[in-house]
């Protein structure tokens, strides 16, 4: 049996798949849930983190102050966390989120601007609040093993814990094989956050885990940006029936499952389809941003044209998350070029 430290992501990644809505009343059944099944962090606020609601990203429904303070209430052995992108976020929302009862900060960038969380890594350390780093987009590091020489670098801050974030879906089995392999060289405690644009999440993870991860991210019915994250009620029953860990009651799960559809709808909040469709394939493949195909798309019909000709372009360009707005200039430019 292992100890592996599940990180339920469904209020925070699961915002994505609603437009940022998610509601009071379901952040306050579900870290109940949370609670009571004994999962082990739970993360909440809008899709990219602290002081991210925006026109151009999209406004949440529930501000991340008041999204930790109805999860803190429900939580005693269950810890919650929250994701903080330096950039959308300030030092002053991290220390809100300290202040309103968040234990674990997640300092999340994307991963070729990996300088930018030094500030607010050293601030939680000055606080003495748990922090994490989060490398998102990590196949940009990947490629070049760079990840190995920012990791050395990133202890040297004090930071334990460190996240390889797919955030594109690009990763495949044999990839996580040899990153995990080498983060445990390293003597790091290590966690894997999958994106299911190439169908790989749920195998991606499992493969961290035999590697040597100790966190992974899931999401109730697999609920984040794109093609979804790791699905949750899969990866539990799979760690029961892999005889990796028998903490979690399997059952209770599947009706969670079953159930958060109908609360959502009763909230009257209606998700797009998450699981992986053409263009959530196209922009794994060209390593973009999970969340901008429901943006591509928009815009692909807005300037009639094809959808996979702006992920093209935008991967040409590495767009990163927090650029949607080039989504739409990439659109506008094709629908002017195909009348000339």
């Amino acid at each position: 049996m292992k100890n592996i430290i599940i990180s339920d992501v469904t209020l925070r990644d699961g915002n994505h798949a609603v437009k940022h809505q998610i509601s009071k009343n379901i952040i306050n059944i579900y870290s109940k849930f949370a609670e009571k099944n004994k999962i082990d962090i739970l993360e909440v606020g809008h899709g990219n983190g602290l002081g991210a609601s925006s026109l151009t990203i999209g406004r949440a429904k529930v501000s991340n102050s008041d999204s930790i303070k109805i999860a803190k209430k429900n939580l005693k052995k269950t810890k919650l966390s929250v994701h903080s992108i330096p950039g959308f976020s300030t030092l002053d929302d991290v220390k809100s989120a300290i202040d309103n009862g968040a234990d674990i900060i997640r300092v999340g960038c994307n991963s070729s601007d990996i300088d930018i969380i030094e500030r607010q890594i050293l601030y939680c350390k000055k606080n003495k609040v748990e922090s994490w780093c989060v490398f998102m987009m990590f196949h940009q590091i990947y490629k070049n093993n760079r990840y190995i020489s920012v990791i050395k670098n990133l202890k040297s801050l004090g930071i334990k814990t460190f996240i390889v974030m797919d955030s594109a879906g690009i990763l495949l089995p044999h990839d996580i094989r040899k990153i995990f392999t080498r983060l445990k060289k390293l003597k790091v405690v290590s966690g894997f956050h999958g994106h299911n644009n190439l169908g790989c999440a749920a195998a991606n993870t499992l493969e961290a885990i035999n590697c040597g991860a100790k966190i992974v991210d899931l999401a109730i019915r697999g609920f984040g940006a794109g093609a979804g994250n790791t699905q949750l009620e899969l990866i539990i029953a799979l760690l029961k029936n892999l005889r990796i860990t028998n903490k979690f009651d399997v059952r209770e799960f599947y009706k969670m499952s079953e159930k958060f559809n109908n609360i959502l709808y009763k909230n009257n909040i209606y998700y797009k389809d998450i699981f992986t469709n053409p263009i959530s394939i196209s922009t794994g493949l060209n390593g973009l941003f999970s969340g901008f195909s429901s943006k591509i798309k928009l815009f692909g019909e807005k300037y009639n044209v094809s959808p996979f000709d702006i992920s093209d372009l935008a991967g040409e360009k590495q767009l990163a998350a927090g650029q949607d707005d080039l989504l739409m200039n990439i659109a506008h430019n094709l629908s002017i070029k195909s009348k000339k």
